[in-house]
């Protein structure tokens, strides 16, 4: 007898000697187990690792468990990450093209889509270089060196009008 309330005195094999045995003992990994003043308490352990990229629990066969935290904020934009606690940080959806509009959509992701250079002028020719971006050329209407065509840009290419080629030597 170990004088104590709290263990179970038993001497089974007198090679072994006496065994005292703790009876608050409730076999629950997840408790610490005392014997306090003839009563026996079950206190929780706390399972808290410190690591705000964790989330942290307890199960009474296995104790601590801390398994990793999702970030992820299922929203296509955002890098997540954890690192004291869940970082979603704003993806960059610039292609360096300058013939595209970048933006993003939470669901798709990134969408690069290509800029409109047109300018409704019927007098100019619309292309888009991927560095500079929209290039505007003047439309020829003619290539005939005896005549000027007019170009409005709202209608185009005008009628041609003859050009005096006399320089006045005969």
């Amino acid at each position: 007898d170990d004088g104590s309330a709290c263990t179970e005195d038993t001497c089974d094999d007198p090679s072994v000697g006496c065994v005292y045995t703790n009876i608050c003992n409730d076999d629950n990994l997840c408790t610490i187990d005392k014997c306090t003043d003839l009563v026996c308490t079950n206190e929780p352990i706390d399972c808290d690792d410190g690591n705000d990229c964790t989330n942290d629990s307890c199960d009474p066969a296995l104790g601590c468990v801390n398994t990793a935290r999702s970030c992820n904020d299922d929203d296509a934009c955002t890098a997540d990450s954890c690192d004291s606690g869940c970082i979603n940080n704003p993806i960059d959806c610039d292609d360096g093209n300058a013939c595209t509009l970048d933006s993003c959509d939470k669901i798709d992701g990134c969408i690069n889509e290509a800029i409109d250079c047109e300018d409704d002028d019927l007098c100019t020719q619309n292309s888009c270089d991927p560095s500079s971006g929209c290039i505007k050329y003047p439309f020829e209407c003619d290539k005939d060196a005896c005549t000027i065509t007019p170009c409005d840009p709202a209608t185009g290419c005008g009628t041609p009008v003859p050009v005096d080629c006399d320089d006045g030597n005969a």
